[in-house]
């Protein structure tokens, strides 16, 4: 690779192999997205806060025995393997390895900073949604219901976050890292990034079209296939 200046390239207008890569794999985030707000709004309506037990009756009172439809439960299965292992092992480790290499290249340090924060709060919330969904397969009825609620609104303060953490990912981030690549450096960061996960995410594509057909949602048509 030749990153060996502190300042810009030339300004390009191109679009990068890598950013084209990142912003790929963000339309099935978007899709993700999708299945996550209708798993947390079939979930809120199962164990709503207001259905909560009164913290006043001088004895435990527990809150409604919650049992999960068989299409919802096996929806948020999918949900938490794609959060596992793909959108952290396959996306943002790959896109912050894009970063160091930009920095490498010269950029400021500052400017990608917010992407490895925003990274870190959502891998928090994946976490806290692991612990939920163990909670929800292990756990007793009372605990079951506090970890439902917990499980959907770690959902939807990532959903938030990542839908506008995307948009500008892909309108100034990926543009501002470009600036300090060339061709030659483009196509190593594309070849490193595309080794991240697995050479195939097809898996992945296929358990987000399981994931939608559960939640009653839209699949959009198969990618056509390449011209030969």
């Amino acid at each position: 690779m030749g990153g060996v200046t502190s300042t810009p390239t030339a300004a390009v207008t191109k679009t990068w192999q890598f950013e084209e890569l990142f912003e790929h794999e963000h339309l099935l985030g978007n899709r993700i997205f999708a299945c996550g707000t209708a798993i947390s709004k079939v979930l809120a309506t199962l164990a709503p806060p207001s259905a909560a037990p009164p913290l006043d009756a001088g004895k435990w009172i527990s809150p409604p025995k919650v049992t999960l439809p068989d299409k919802i439960r096996r929806a948020m299965g999918y949900f938490v393997h794609l959060l596992n292992h793909f959108a952290d092992q396959v996306h943002l480790l790959a896109e912050e390895s894009m970063l160091e290499v930009a920095v490498a290249c010269g950029m400021p340090p500052d400017e990608g900073r917010w992407v490895k924060n925003q990274h870190d709060q959502a891998r928090a919330y994946w976490n806290s949604i692991n612990v939920a969904w163990q909670r929800i397969l292990t756990s007793d009825d009372d605990d079951r219901w506090f970890a439902i609620v917990d499980f959907y609104r770690s959902t939807e303060a990532f959903v938030f976050l990542f839908t506008y953490h995307a948009v500008r990912e892909n309108d100034w981030m990926y543009p501002t890292a470009g600036k300090y690549f060339d061709p030659i450096e483009d196509s190593n960061v594309f070849t490193l990034c595309s080794h991240f996960g697995p050479p195939d995410i097809s898996p992945f594509v296929w358990m987000v079209g399981q994931m939608e057909q559960l939640l009653g949602l839209p699949s959009p048509p198969p990618d056509p296939p390449a011209a030969k």
